[in-house]
């Protein structure tokens, strides 16, 4: 059984305070009778998240922030001495040991968190500790794709960002166009797979191929605008940057794209729509 991943079990027995659940090889889990549904019968399979509770095996339909192997941003609701228990959206809290604290973790506050299954206690253990840039080996995904982003934190390279829930990466400072903040999400691409096995990622996609997606963002900030937009490609990085969270090198290339369709007018100071 696959200990912190959702999976899908059949029902092998009811009893009054639930059922019983088993997977290919037998090993048992126990759902409690408030996640089971009425049309469910032995025999019928169901899918679940499976975690321990006093030592046993047990499992929710309820959805969880993360599963073992993944990041999530979650809120203390207890601190003790000896750890602090998190809402990781299941029925039980997600522990955090003391010595798996980067800072100490305080009530009513919300941490970026990993889920792993500690070997020694075979208990599945969150941590705020974890490796910045790891490298990998067989990405399930390529240069330019689109990912979803957790932020970090910033560094002097950039910002480091969670991929998808489960990888580390790199945006450079060189490619934020606009105000991050610590563990907002946001859209990204791929930016480049290096030999290292480290991920570098952009908040826009890259190249000529991508131009239309700049140049549709340029048109609704100009419908924003009445159609008129005090931006052209005299102006400074940092003017395009906080009006638009464009670079200058997009910008260029798209209000070039919307000129020769004949769609906007390029003066010195400004654009505007035809």
């Amino acid at each position: 059984m696959l200990l912190g991943k959702t999976q899908t079990l059949k029902i092998s027995e009811k009893i009054s305070s639930g059922c019983i659940l088993t997977d290919e090889s037998g090993e048992k889990a126990f759902l409690p009778k408030i996640f089971m549904p009425d049309d469910k019968e032995i025999g019928d399979d169901m899918d679940v998240f499976v975690y321990q509770d006093d030592n046993k095996l047990k499992a929710t339909t309820e959805i969880p922030l993360a599963e073992v192997d993944e990041f999530a941003v979650m809120s203390c609701v207890q601190s003790l001495p000896s750890g602090a228990f998190m809402d990781w959206g299941i029925i039980k809290d997600l522990f955090i040991p003391y010595k798996q604290q980067k800072s100490k973790i305080v009530e009513g506050k919300r941490y970026l968190v990993h889920l792993y299954v500690d070997d020694e206690l075979e208990l599945i253990t969150g941590t705020t500790k974890f490796k910045r840039n790891p490298q990998y080996e067989d990405l399930p995904f390529q240069k330019g794709d689109r990912v979803d982003l957790l932020m970090m934190n910033e560094s002097e390279l950039g910002w480091n960002v969670v991929i998808n829930k489960k990888y580390i990466g790199l945006i450079y400072a060189s490619d934020v166009f606009k105000k991050l903040y610590p563990l907002s999400e946001e859209s990204g691409f791929i930016k480049e797979i290096r030999e290292d096995g480290k991920i570098d990622v952009s908040l826009q996609p890259q190249g000529f191929e991508n131009i239309d997606e700049f140049k549709q963002k340029i048109l609704d900030k100009l419908e924003e605008n009445y159609g008129l937009l005090y931006l052209s490609d005299k102006s400074t990085p940092e003017e395009i940057k906080d009006e638009i969270q464009m670079s200058k090198k997009n910008f260029k290339k798209a209000i070039g794209g919307l000129y020769k369709d004949k769609i906007i007018d390029i003066s010195d100071d400004k654009i505007k729509l035809l």
